[in-house]
């Protein structure tokens, strides 16, 4: 009984982000047609939410693209995009510690790994271990 009912659950959102996809992509593109048609930022996300939701249920991604009413090349290069990573992270930068006594030690992670200044090997290995 319970896992008809979750799966109902699951059934009834994802109908119901469909619906709300289709009513948001005719209010935006009111008048145009086929290549006219533009998506909003918003509306991409929504549909690649919606192509997740249903590829967990095993569904493929012409079978999304026709329901949503898009194409499936536009579809593929949405889900596409929304794998990249920024170009950009944001980072904080804080003042130094004022004790004279206190070791420069200088700690930099990045997405390509990290880099630790002022400590011994061990010491470091100890930190990065910390700090994963």
């Amino acid at each position: 009984m319970k896992i008809v009912h979750s799966f109902s659950v699951t059934e009834e959102l994802m109908d119901q982000a469909l619906t709300e996809f289709r009513r948001e992509a005719a209010r935006e593109n009111r008048g145009r047609r086929g290549l006219q048609r533009r998506y909003s930022p918003t509306l991409r996300a929504q549909a690649v939410e919606y192509w997740r939701l249903r590829q967990r249920e095993g569904d493929g991604l012409r079978v999304v693209a026709t329901a949503l009413g898009v194409a499936h090349w536009s579809l593929f290069r949405w889900v596409h995009a929304s794998k990249e990573q920024p170009r950009f992270q944001r980072v904080q930068i804080v003042p130094p510690v004022a004790a004279a006594s206190a070791p420069s030690l200088v700690v930099t992670i990045a997405p390509i790994g990290a880099r630790v200044e002022g400590l011994d090997v061990e010491a470091a290995a100890k930190l990065l271990t910390l700090l994963r």
